[in-house]
């Protein structure tokens, strides 16, 4: 390319207007107010006063106070299952740490017997961000043995675990020392030569 031809290329337009200090004072600006509503929307402007008393009375304390036992009994189910969702992540502990008598899979096991306990006697407090409502407190019933339900399930996950490692005495190799001795040879005359 020789010096030329450097010389005859213009730049852009864009670059020109971007350098010009008089051309963004001759730009015509539209403001909100001006453009066009979007398709389906109406401004209080458009609908009136008339309109906007009318909305007001549509969305009325009872319609509130429904809304709000609604979402209180929506914030109620998620506590209630909140325990539910974190039994396949400790199934899948229980699972890898093992069936040996270390540390880590007993520690595993007991932490699946307390939290579970210790939950189910702090159930009131755990469902006190939905307790302020008479409405929705008597409705709480169900969602709070759903959870105590959960609960019960992750327990179950650490007495299986407790089982399986041969820490809970369910057999009667376990109980041998309160078993009486049974007498095989009672009633049994031996000859002896």
């Amino acid at each position: 390319m020789s010096k030329a031809d450097a010389t005859a290329i213009k730049p852009h337009q864009w670059a020109i207007n971007l350098t010009d200090p008089g051309y963004s004072k001759n730009l015509n600006i539209v403001t909100s107010n001006s453009m066009p509503s979007p398709t389906g929307f109406s401004s209080i402007e458009n609908t009136g006063k008339d309109s906007l008393a009318a909305r007001k009375n549509k969305f009325s304390s009872h319609g509130k106070s429904e809304d709000v036992v609604a979402l209180q009994m929506q914030k109620a189910w998620q506590i209630a299952l909140a325990p539910a969702k974190s039994i396949p992540m400790n199934v899948f502990m229980s699972y890898m740490s093992g069936t040996s008598l270390q540390i880590i899979p007993i520690m595993t096991a007991l932490m699946l017997l307390s939290g579970p306990i210790k939950s189910i006697f702090q159930v009131r407090s755990n469902f006190k961000p939905v307790l302020g409502n008479s409405v929705t407190e008597s409705q709480l019933l169900v969602p709070m043995l759903v959870f105590i339900a959960c609960q019960f399930a992750l327990m179950y996950i650490g007495f299986r675990k407790l089982n399986s490692m041969g820490l809970i005495p369910n057999t009667t190799s376990d109980w041998l020392s309160w078993e009486k001795g049974i007498d095989y040879n009672k009633g049994i005359r031996s000859f002896s030569f």
